[in-house]
């Protein structure tokens, strides 16, 4: 179900890129000129579709790095290496999990705070004209408090210096990626773009995704995390909108009715956020919950 460690084409011309058996690396080098060699297609079971790759020269040394694995991290804590970088997902006190806030985009995490910030501005600065404080300005500041935090603890983790040594195996963690327990085993896909590893009798807890293999044993707890806070915000959105609706419908001058339009908007924008996270939490249940039931067309 995958090839060997080596170089390959991987769609760049003129540069082949280390595939370590699992998954693509982040390691590219100059392709040697060499004499045409018998098309193969190993399997690059973290992409969506797998990439028809030629086998490059076999002189060419692999690139220096420690492979994707559980190592000592500071904070006296396992932390899950992919090849290139930390993630958020840690073993401490031998129990896996997740920080308690860490994104894969930490650019889009800022994206989200300033937006939420200018707009806590807009309804405090409305607040300060009609000489109120207005509650829905909290909630947004909350809000871009919470995806400031969010991005400034996932950039920490990626800044902490490449492990060294050998990874750390625990009998919690396993199987890992690419430990075979039975025929058939390999990455089979799940959803887009998102793939599990199935070890021939059991499915594991890593996943290959477009930022690299994760795993997913904080899957159930943030799972539900997720249904909440959807659903938090579903509600703080009603509440703005009613707020709005009852400031406009009260108001007595055109400055309230400004306030009431833009706390509507706030609100507006609050709902649709938490119902486009409830829909994508059909997606989000496949990728972080194990499936019942084994992958088709494996051979028993």
């Amino acid at each position: 179900m995958s090839a060997a460690p080596g170089w390959y084409e991987a769609g760049t011309p003129g540069k082949l890129r280390w595939w370590d058996g699992v998954q693509w690396t982040a390691h590219e080098t100059d392709a040697a000129p060499a004499a045409p060699a018998a098309v193969q297609a190993p399997v690059a079971p973290l992409a969506p579709v797998a990439p028809q790759v030629s086998q490059a020269p076999q002189k060419l040394q692999a690139p220096q790095g420690p492979p994707l694995g559980w190592y000592p991290a500071p904070g006296d804590v396992l932390r899950w290496w992919d090849g290139a970088r930390w993630t958020g997902l840690r073993v401490k006190n031998g129990v896996p999990g997740s920080d308690w806030a860490t994104t894969e985009q930490p650019g889009a995490a800022w994206a989200f705070g300033s937006i939420f910030l200018a707009l806590a501005a807009l309804q405090f600065l409305l607040g300060v004209l009609g000489s109120i404080v207005s509650p829905n300005g909290i909630a947004t500041l909350a809000l871009a408090a919470l995806w400031f935090a969010i991005a400034a603890q996932s950039q920490a983790v990626r800044r902490i210096p490449p492990p060294t040594g050998d990874a750390v195996v625990l009998d919690v963690l396993r199987p890992l990626p690419g430990e075979q327990e039975g025929p058939g085993a390999g990455w089979f896909p799940l959803a887009p773009r998102f793939t599990r590893w199935w070890t021939g009798t059991r499915w594991s807890q890593y996943t290959g995704t477009v930022y690299g293999v994760r795993p997913t044993f904080q899957g159930e707890r943030a799972y539900r995390i997720l249904l909440i806070m959807s659903w938090i915000l579903v509600g703080l959105g009603v509440l703005a909108l009613l707020a709005g609706i009852v400031l406009m419908a009260v108001a007595a001058e055109s400055l309230w009715t400004a306030i009431g339009v833009i706390v509507i908007i706030g609100g507006v924008l609050i709902v649709v956020l938490g119902l486009v996270i409830l829909l994508l939490s059909r997606y989000q249940r496949r990728i972080l919950l194990l499936p019942t039931n084994p992958p088709q067309n494996v051979p028993r």
